[in-house]
C-alpha cells in the first residue's frame, strides 16, 4: 500500500473515550483525527480527507445520526462506524438505515473495531476513482 495512511476521524464528546479510541486506531497504523463534536467535524478540513468516521451516536447539540445525515446531504459519503455506550436495537436499526458499515458498543473490542474499520476502508477504496 503506497501513500500516506488512511485518515480515521473519531467524533465523540467524551475526551477519555476519544483519546482511548485514538490510541487504539493509531496502533493499527492509521492517521487519526480526534473531534469533540459534529460542529467541529463540519467546520474543520478533516472531513474532506477522511476514509472512515467513528461516530458517537449520543452527543450534545448534534447527535451522530444528525451529523451523518448532514454530511450525506452535502455530498460527503464517508464510510461510518457508529459507536454507542448503549446497545439499543433502535440505534442499531437507525445505523443500518443510515447505511453504516457497523454499529459497535463502547467499550469496543479491538478486534471488532479493526474489522469494522477494515470493512469501511474496503468500501472507501472501491468508491475512489
Amino acid at each position: 500500500m503506497g501513500g500516506p495512511p488512511h485518515l480515521i476521524c473519531i467524533i465523540d464528546d467524551d475526551p477519555s473515550v476519544r483519546r482511548a479510541l485514538g490510541r487504539i486506531v493509531g496502533s493499527f497504523g492509521f492517521e487519526v483525527q480526534l473531534l469533540a463534536s459534529g460542529r467541529e467535524c463540519l467546520d474543520g478540513p478533516h472531513i474532506d480527507r477522511a476514509a472512515c468516521l467513528l461516530l458517537d451516536v449520543t452527543m450534545p447539540g448534534m447527535d451522530g445520526f444528525e451529523l451523518h445525515a448532514l454530511l450525506r446531504a452535502g455530498g460527503r459519503s464517508v464510510p461510518t462506524v457508529f459507536i454507542s455506550a448503549h446497545d439499543d436495537e433502535g440505534y442499531r436499526q437507525q445505523a443500518r438505515s443510515a447505511g453504516a458499515v457497523a454499529f459497535l458498543q463502547k467499550p469496543c473490542e479491538e478486534s471488532l473495531l479493526q474489522d469494522a474499520i477494515d470493512k469501511a476502508l474496503a468500501s472507501y477504496d472501491t468508491s475512489r476513482p
